[in-house]
C-alpha cells in the first residue's frame, strides 16, 4: 500500500511521537556527527593559501556577488557578506562556507552532498572528498536512534579542494558520477577509483534520464550541459558512448531529462528541448520550446551592487512532466511558484507557492520535498492546493537543521516497531513493513538523516485505535497479498480488531478474527473472570503470555465478560424493563463464542 495512504494532518516539527501523527514520511537519522576530517580538511588542493578560482556557479551569475575579492581578509568578506542580497548556492550554503583559512572551525569539511545505495552511503564534502560509509538496517521504530555505521575509505577528487555538488550511483553498473569544480568524473565502485577516459571538464550541471530507477538501471542516458553543448552519453557496462550533441547559445544552471524531453534552464529562460527532433532537425529552432524568462541579475538603486537571483532549478515530476521554479523577485526572501508542466508546455496539476526560494528541492512521487532556511516541507502535488503535508526541523539547531535535500538511489529500511513487534519471535515474517521505501535524504552540517515511507504496520495501526476496524482489514488483505497471513504482523492487526470487536459484543466477528489471528486460548479465558478464577494459578498469567505488547493491553483493557454484558445491556435497553433478560442473552452469546474457540483450538 502506498504511502499516500497515510497523510491529511500537517506535522509541526521532527520530535514527538511518530505514531500519533499521519504524514507520507517518517524522519530518521541515518548518520550524526560524521567526521569528515581533519584529514580531508587538512587534504591537498588549496590549502596553500592562494586565491580560489570563482566557481562555474559564480561565473555564470547564479547566486554569487561578483563583487566579491577572494583575497580579501575573513573579517573583509564577512563585512561585505552582510550587505549582500541573494547569495545562496545550488548546495544550500554560500560558497564562502568552503573557503580555506587559518581557522580551525573553517578548515572543519561540511557535508555538501549525499548518495546512499543499499547499505553503502557516499558523502560529498566541502573540500573536494567523497567518503564511503556502510551504514545498518534504519529502525523505523518510535526512537529516533543512529544506526551503526562505518567508515570505508576516502577519495581525494583533487579538483583544488572545491565542494562536491552532485553525487549519482548506479549500482548495478558499479558505477559513481560525481560532479566537482565544474568537473564530472566517473568512479568505479566499490573502490571508487576514477574511471580511465570519463573525466569531463566545462560541466555547469548533469542528470540522466529518469525513466529508469538509477537503482536498477543496467544502462543509463547521462545529459551532461557543458560550456557550449549539452552531450547525452549512453552508460551501459564498462561503456560510455557520446549519443548525441547539441549546441547551445548561452550557459546551462539546471537541467533534467525524461524519455526524449529535455527541460533546462539558461541564463535567458526555462526551455523544452525535444531530442527526437534534434537528432533530424538541421537547427534547434523548431526543437525547443520557451516557457519563461529566467531571473536576471539586477542593480541596487542605493548601493549600486549587483544583485544576483537564486539558481534557476529544473525537475521530473512524472512521465513526460517538469517542474520549474520562478520567483517574483531576485531575492531568496520573494514569493516563488513552483509551475508543473506537460513536454509541450501545457500547464499540469496546480502551482506550488513557497515564501521563500527554496535551497533545493527533490520529487518523491507524488510529494515535493524543499529545503528552506527554516525546515524541510513536504507538498503534496495531486492536491489541487499542493497542501502543505510534513513539516521536519522546524526546532531544530543551526548546526542539525538540513541545508539540502538530496534523491537517493535507495535502500529498504526496517521496520520493526519495538511496541507492537513480539520478541519472542525474533524470526518472525513480516507481510506489512518488511519493505518500505527510502530515498529522501536531508543533509546537514555534519549529519545525514532519511525521510523513510510510514511502514503499513503503523497505518493500521494507527486505524486500530482510531476504531476504523473493516478500513484497516481492508488494509491489511490489500498489503499482505500472497504474504502467508500467519505472519506475526498481520496476526498482531487481525488479533487487535477481533479484540476490538468483542469489546462491542460483535461475538461472530469477534470469534472470526480470533480463529484467523490464532488468538492463544489462555488469553481468552483472562476475560472469562469465573473461568480465570476456577483455573487459579493453572492458568498461565496474562503477563507471562507470548504476545505484543500492544495486544496484552488491548486484552487487559476489556476487563471482564461480566462488566461488558452489564455496560452494553443498560446502553441498549435504555429505559425499558428488560435490562435483564439481555444481559443474560449477551452473556449465553459470549460463553457460546468460547465454546466454540476452545473446540476450534482443540481440532
Amino acid at each position: 500500500m502506498s504511502a499516500g495512504a497515510s497523510k491529511g494532518k500537517e506535522r509541526e516539527d521532527c520530535s514527538g511521537d511518530e505514531e500519533d501523527i499521519a504524514g507520507p514520511y517518517i524522519m530518521r537519522p541515518l548518520a550524526i556527527g560524521l567526521q569528515l576530517g581533519p584529514d580531508e580538511a587538512l587534504a591537498k588542493g588549496n590549502a596553500s593559501g592562494k586565491p580560489r578560482r570563482p566557481s562555474l556557479s559564480q561565473r555564470l551569475g547564479f547566486g554569487a556577488n561578483k563583487d566579491k575579492d577572494p583575497t580579501k581578509s575573513p573579517e573583509e568578506s564577512a563585512s561585505k557578506d552582510a550587505s549582500t542580497v541573494g547569495d545562496t548556492p545550488d548546495a544550500g550554503d554560500n560558497d564562502r562556507d568552503s573557503v580555506r583559512s587559518s581557522s580551525p572551525m573553517a578548515l572543519s569539511a561540511k557535508v555538501e552532498c549525499v548518495e546512499v545505495s543499499g547499505s553503502d552511503m557516499y558523502v560529498g564534502t566541502s573540500h573536494g572528498h567523497i567518503v564511503h560509509y556502510t551504514v545498518a538496517m534504519v529502525e523505523l521504530d518510535g526512537k529516533h536512534t543512529v544506526p551503526e555505521y562505518f567508515r570505508v575509505s576516502s577519495v581525494d577528487l583533487k579538483l583544488g579542494g572545491k565542494r562536491v555538488e552532485q553525487i549519482l550511483a548506479f549500482p548495478v553498473l558499479n558505477r559513481l558520477v560525481v560532479l566537482c569544480a565544474s568537473t564530472a568524473q566517473i568512479l568505479s565502485l566499490p573502490d571508487l577509483r576514477p574511471v580511465s577516459g570519463t573525466m569531463m571538464k566545462g560541466v555547469s550541471c548533469l542528470s540522466y534520464d529518469e525513466r529508469l530507477q538509477r537503482s536498477a538501471a543496467a544502462a543509463v542516458i547521462l545529459c551532461v550541459a557543458r560550456v557550449r553543448s549539452i552531450q547525452l552519453y549512453r552508460m551501459a557496462g564498462a561503456e560510455l558512448r557520446l549519443e548525441l550533441e547539441v549546441p547551445i547559445a548561452n550557459s546551462v544552471a539546471s537541467i533534467c531529462q525524461y524519455g526524449q524531453y529535455l527541460c533546462v534552464a539558461d541564463t535567458e529562460a526555462y526551455k523544452i528541448l525535444d531530442l527526437a527532433k534534434l537528432r533530424t532537425a538541421s537547427s534547434a529552432e523548431g526543437a525547443q520550446l520557451e516557457l519563461f524568462p529566467t531571473q536576471q541579475p539586477r542593480t541596487d538603486p542605493e548601493s549600486g551592487r549587483v544583485i544576483r537571483p537564486p539558481r534557476p532549478r529544473t525537475l521530473v515530476v512524472g512521465p513526460n512532466e517538469f517542474m520549474f521554479l520562478t520567483s517574483s523577485a531576485s531575492d531568496d526572501d520573494a514569493t516563488t511558484l513552483g509551475v508543473i508542466v506537460t513536454a509541450l508546455g501545457e500547464a499540469q496539476r496546480g502551482t506550488l507557492q513557497f515564501a521563500s526560494y527554496p535551497k533545493s528541492v527533490v520529487y518523491d512521487a507524488p510529494f515535493l520535498v524543499a529545503a528552506f532556511a527554516g525546515s524541510v516541507d513536504v507538498y503534496d502535488t495531486r492536491q489541487p492546493e499542493q497542501t502543505l503535508a510534513q513539516r521536519f526541523f522546524v526546532d531544530t539547531s543551526d548546526s542539525q537543521r538540513p541545508r539540502r535535500v538530496c534523491a537517493a538511489a535507495g535502500f529498504l529500511a526496517g521496520t520493526r516497531i519495538a511496541q507492537i513487534g513480539d520478541e519472542s519471535e525474533p524470526a518472525m515474517s513480516r507481510a506489512l513493513s518488511a519493505v518500505v521505501r527510502a530515498s529522501v535524504l536531508a543533509v546537514a552540517q555534519d549529519s545525514v538523516y532519511v525521510l523513510a515511507d510510514e511502514p503499513q504496520l503503523l497505518v493500521v495501526d494507527r486505524m486500530l485505535r482510531a476504531g476504523r476496524i473493516e478500513e484497516a482489514m481492508a488494509a491489511v488483505d490489500k498489503a499482505s497479498g500472497d504474504v502467508a497471513q500467519g505472519s506475526a504482523e498481520v496476526r498482531y492487526c487481525v488479533l487487535v480488531a477481533g479484540v476490538q470487536y468483542f469489546a462491542r459484543l460483535l461475538l461472530d466477528d469477534a470469534l472470526q478474527l480470533f480463529r484467523r489471528g490464532a488468538m492463544d486460548p489462555r488469553a481468552l479465558l483472562h476475560v472469562y473472570s469465573d473461568y480465570a478464577e476456577y483455573l487459579g494459578p493453572l492458568l498461565e498469567p496474562l503477563e507471562r503470555l507470548p504476545m505484543p505488547a500492544n495486544l496484552r493491553t488491548a486484552i487487559r483493557n476489556l476487563g471482564s465478560v461480566a462488566q461488558l454484558v452489564s455496560s452494553s445491556a443498560a446502553d441498549m435497553a435504555g429505559d425499558g424493563n428488560d435490562q435483564q433478560a439481555l444481559a443474560e442473552a449477551l452473556s449465553a452469546n459470549a460463553m457460546e463464542v468460547l465454546e466454540r474457540y476452545l473446540e476450534h483450538t482443540r481440532g
